[in-house]
């Protein structure tokens, strides 16, 4: 009777791990980024940040101060500025911005315009405390129609 029982827990306990084999979600699954789109002038909403995106403008120079020093940028492309109001949801956190041009190819915010006042990349977002920023792209012309924003948080 003992070897029944014993057996029975065996086959049991291997039912189970192999049920949470099949149910577990995978690696990539798991660490993905969850998308979420939004309507112009709404609101998205993350795991833990919020952000709509406000206005856009477009230059082909930047001037600035940055660390107390006057700086001015040209580029080849487009430089493509986001005015952004974004908040944390759960904990404090930092937000990494992309754009997603037409051809689906994604751009980093640029870092040829750094250290200015009120810029995403140094901005720690709050929970429950919304804040004003902007992030800048240099892009090629033709990424800015049919493109979208988006960010990636960083602990």
């Amino acid at each position: 009777m003992s070897r029944l029982v014993n057996l029975a827990i065996v086959v049991g306990g291997a039912a189970l791990l192999a049920g949470m084999m099949l149910t577990n979600p995978d690696y990539n699954s798991v660490v993905r980024p969850f998308v979420t789109k939004v309507s112009a002038g709404d609101t998205g909403e993350t795991r833990m940040f919020a952000g709509r995106f406000e206005a856009w403008r477009t230059a082909d120079r930047v001037s600035f101060d940055s660390l107390g020093t006057s700086v001015t940028r040209d580029t080849e492309g487009v430089f493509l500025i986001v005015d952004l109001e974004l908040s944390g949801t759960i904990r404090s956190t930092m937000v990494d911005t992309i754009w997603e041009g037409a051809s689906k190819r994604r751009y980093a915010s640029t870092k040829r315009v750094a250290n200015v006042p009120r810029q995403v990349d140094q901005l720690w977002l709050q929970p429950g405390l919304s804040s004003t920023t902007f992030t800048v792209f240099e892009l090629p012309p033709d990424e800015i129609e049919g493109g979208a924003a988006g960010g990636d948080y960083e602990l």
